[in-house]
């Protein structure tokens, strides 16, 4: 490096351990008249040091620089202090040294978070489109407007498609008791069916799950199925991915009591993404596509019933909210949730629906849901779709999802939640039996790619 670049280094450096004395002794030194060896608890004590000076430059260019990725020239000035702090014992090793060193000081304490006028918080954040007739309700595609759907997913994270009729939502709605029904058969639980327009029958002792969510596993009702299977669902999810050799999640239903009379039933997620924001952003920057998330309104939804909510155009900025946040660990694939002081929480959007839209998000948007106040239940069937491994992605979705259909189905028989004896009776063909891995997808079976 050169003299300035060197001055700069020392410059960065704190005066505990001597450390500046040293680098100016350096500075003025040719490097063959430095000591050749160390001894071992030397080398450790320098390793120390070493690691000091190195958290204190990049502690301080990243104080500097809020919010901005740390250049190749700064991880350059820490190399050279580092061999210059060990008399080059690190040898090639130093930028390893460095990176490690840098990537403790992110998981530890983590970079500054750069301050934005509220004019550029809501740029970063556009709001997603209402409809055309003003009536509270957002901006909804039919499956057939592909390039309208993939352009909001790709601007806002999200996407809002009509799915199902009026009818079609009614008979999933029925399917949805029926099964919560038998299900309090199985499970021995007395009291009167729970009944979606009867208040009175939705005290919690009256369910079959006693979680908070009322339900749980997956949803198994032959409905369910007819559902996941669904033909507009199929080509809108075919659309965005531009691939036919699809496979759908076996997934749960979403049933939230209306809480105007009880506000202990007021359930409401806290935002929260649902894989790792730091597995989405590496995945991204290799150009792969994380996947997508979604769900079906089966009841109207708004900010009175509750409904989903999210963070428009936050695909856009994981990688810079990766760069000013501590790196926590979190499993690639489990949720991880915001901080209640996140300062992009106050920009997130409700989504109300309509009964049988149904809302798509990039599995990199911050998401959440809000309580009811209500007297009305809030009802949702969870589904979505991803590539099957025929497709040859380079994601293994189905190994990532936990309600991929391989995984879930195989879990299902093992159990004997379901029998192939029930899968017949759902009368699904052949699309739906490729969908549910059921069935392999060939050549003959699809057009692969789509533009």
């Amino acid at each position: 490096l050169s003299r300035e670049a060197r001055d700069l280094c020392v410059s960065y450096m704190p005066c505990c351990f001597g450390t500046r004395r040293h680098l100016e002794e350096w500075s003025e030194k040719p490097a063959e008249e430095c000591p050749a060896e160390v001894t071992m608890a030397t080398r450790k004590a320098m390793r120390e040091q070493a690691a000091h000076v190195v958290k204190d430059i990049l502690r301080m260019w990243m104080q500097q620089h809020a919010g901005e990725q740390v250049p190749e020239e700064v991880f350059r000035l820490c190399e050279q202090a580092v061999r210059s702090l060990n008399n080059g014992s690190f040898g090639p090793d130093s930028a390893a040294f460095v990176h490690w060193v840098h990537v403790e000081l992110l998981r530890t304490e983590g970079p500054p978070q750069k301050h934005r006028s509220e004019d550029e918080w809501r740029a970063l954040f556009p709001r997603y489109p209402s409809s055309s007739t003003d009536d509270g309700y957002l901006l909804c595609f039919e499956p057939s407007n592909v390039d309208g759907i993939r352009e909001a997913l790709q601007k806002f994270g999200l996407c809002v498609v009509r799915v199902l009729t009026a009818s079609q939502c009614e008979e999933t709605v029925i399917g949805m008791f029926e099964e919560v029904n038998a299900l309090r058969a199985y499970y021995g639980v007395v009291g009167p069916p729970v009944d979606p327009h009867n208040a009175a029958t939705w005290q919690s002792e009256n369910w079959p799950s006693k979680n908070r969510y009322l339900v749980k596993d997956r949803a198994l009702h032959k409905q369910a199925f007819a559902n996941r299977c669904n033909g507009c669902i199929y080509e809108v999810f075919a659309a965005i991915f531009r691939e036919r050799r699809l496979h759908v999640s076996v997934d749960n239903w979403g049933i939230a009591r209306g809480a105007r009379d009880n506000p202990d039933w007021a359930v409401a997620l806290r935002p929260h993404w649902d894989v790792s924001p730091w597995r989405f952003v590496e995945d991204v920057q290799q150009g792969l596509d994380p996947g997508y998330q979604g769900l079906v309104a089966l009841t109207d939804q708004n900010l009175e019933t509750g409904c989903h909510l999210t963070l428009p155009g936050c695909t856009h900025f994981m990688e810079q909210w990766c760069a000013e946040r501590r790196q926590d660990w979190v499993g690639a694939n489990q949720s991880f949730k915001a901080a209640e002081d996140d300062p992009v929480v106050p920009y997130m959007q409700p989504v109300p629906l309509r009964r049988g839209e149904m809302v798509i998000w990039s599995c990199g948007q911050l998401h959440a849901s809000i309580g009811s106040s209500s007297q009305d239940m809030r009802l949702v069937q969870y589904i979505r779709m991803y590539p099957a491994p025929e497709a040859g992605c380079k994601v293994n979705y189905e190994g990532r999802d936990p309600h991929g259909c391989v995984r879930a189905l195989k879990r299902c028989f093992e159990t004997g939640e379901l029998t192939q004896a029930a899968i017949d009776s759902f009368g699904l063909d052949a699309l739906g039996k490729r969908l549910l891995a059921l069935e392999s997808w060939d050549a003959e079976a699809s057009t692969a790619v789509l533009a």
